[in-house]
């Protein structure tokens, strides 16, 4: 009995072990540190369709503004390193244009809370690697340019950020259209620059 005794107890320790160590990868798994950014961003560039997947988000705390880079192509640890420092990323990459989008805003309107109406202004930054002559760099206003459909999260690092903003506008008579789509968390690591929001 004394064998048997023991060779339960250690099956019953294992399986406990087994539990805790599931556990352990579940909460490490789900959390912030680790949690994975989501996001899209499809439309036309100067009349070039686009569709992207990939993104980064730098926080700029002190003004309580976030940037959003969205990319064609997934976006190295160097590359969302330095994203999270300057909130800048460089249209070219390896000598090669890239599609991609920056957005810039204040989803809380300078507030650390985010909302959908305080959003006023974005500013918007495009490239298009079929068609570098598609680039824009613009200061976007709702509701003329853009809506947001939907807005919430808390702008500080290691909050979530979660959102969708459609928009259109033309540029010498090409068309622009964007739908964004993300759900992201920011960087512990703050920006050093960002845009300014009136608080």
């Amino acid at each position: 009995m004394f064998p048997r005794t023991i060779s339960v107890t250690c099956r019953d320790a294992g399986l406990r072990l087994g539990a805790i160590a599931f556990f352990s990868i579940v909460v490490i798994a789900s959390s912030p540190s680790h949690a994975q950014n989501t996001c899209s961003a499809t439309g036309v560039m100067a009349g070039e369709n686009f569709a992207v997947s990939h993104c980064a988000a730098a926080v700029y705390p002190d003004q309580r503004s976030v940037t959003i880079w969205f990319n064609e192509s997934p976006i190295t640890k160097d590359e969302t390193d330095n994203f999270q420092l300057s909130a800048y990323a460089d249209s070219v990459s390896n000598g090669t244009q890239r599609t991609m989008l920056l957005v810039g805003f204040c989803p809380g309107g300078g507030e650390s809370a985010a909302v959908a109406d305080a959003v006023k202004s974005i500013d918007l930054g495009l490239n298009h690697a079929k068609s570098p002559l598609a680039s824009a760099q613009w200061a976007i206003k709702a509701p003329r340019d853009f809506k947001i459909e939907s807005m919430s999260g808390d702008i500080k690092p290691g909050g979530r950020l979660s959102g969708r903003i459609t928009g259109s506008r033309s540029s010498d008579g090409r068309p622009y259209t964007w739908d964004l789509a993300f759900d992201v968390t920011l960087p512990m690591r703050e920006a050093a620059a960002g845009l300014s929001c009136r608080k």
